[in-house]
């Protein structure tokens, strides 16, 4: 900025903005401003660079406290590649960063690297911040899942199941309205999913009685793989700044 100071010093201040109307003062003025803009520009990948410095460097106090120096292995580069690459995209606080980063801590403990497989860094960068949480909470326990379906006699046929109760906590979920997508989701990389426990009830009514719908109960919980993807990347607790 040294010669921005030095012109500053050769054009008289109060004259420019006595003639700011006059059009050399106003060309003056937007090349100034676009000079400043121009530096500002050619300065941001600095600070960029600088900003991701400190955002490293975060990242490497969190995971030097999830392991025991005495445990400290180098990590896989098949793991520990897609892990660096998919913190690149998630904001710090993420319960997400939280899993790529517990993750990262059992490829580079010696005592738990048997828990990191190499495909979970891949399924951390398809979830949710919603679908991790429902993770977290299915770590913990399985959830009721009821459903009711009318029955139609003439056609044999069922209507669309109904939610009759959930026992999962979706108010904990920024979008709890998208619960069963979620799950679906979370089938399809064979994490968890909503299970039929037993055989459908059926509702019948009448004199005599005929059958008006069915009654389905069903589990919701993960699945042996999903399991160990919990174990091996889900936080103890969802106050992912304190942990």
């Amino acid at each position: 900025m040294g010669w921005l100071e030095d012109l500053g010093k050769v054009l008289p201040v109060e004259q420019v903005y006595k003639d700011v109307a006059q059009p050399a003062a106003q060309e003056i003025g937007e090349v100034l401003q676009s000079t400043i803009k121009a530096a500002r520009f050619a300065v941001a990948p600095i600070e960029y660079l600088a900003a991701q410095h400190q955002r490293w460097k975060r990242f490497l106090e969190r995971l030097s406290k999830k392991v025991p120096e005495e445990n400290l292995i180098e990590a896989h580069p098949q793991l520990a590649g897609p892990v660096f690459d998919g913190l690149r995209y998630v904001e710090e606080s993420s319960i997400i960063a939280e899993l790529f980063l517990n993750l990262l801590a059992r490829a580079i403990d010696k005592q738990r690297v048997s828990e990191a497989h190499p495909a979970f860094a891949q399924i951390i960068g398809q979830l949710s911040p919603d679908e991790a949480i429902v993770i977290f909470r299915l770590e913990k326990k399985p959830y009721l899942f009821r459903q009711y379906a009318k029955y139609y006699p003439e056609s044999r046929t069922f209507a669309p199941r109904e939610l009759v109760e959930n026992e999962f906590p979706v108010s904990e979920l920024v979008f709890p309205e998208n619960f069963t997508l979620y799950m679906d989701h979370l089938y399809s990389l064979n994490l968890a999913g909503i299970w039929q426990d037993g055989n459908q009830e059926p509702i019948m009514e009448g004199e005599p009685s005929k059958q008006t719908g069915v009654n389905i109960k069903s589990i919701v919980q993960l699945t042996p793989f999903g399991r160990m993807f919990a174990k091996a990347c889900v936080p103890e607790s969802l106050d992912v700044e304190n942990v």
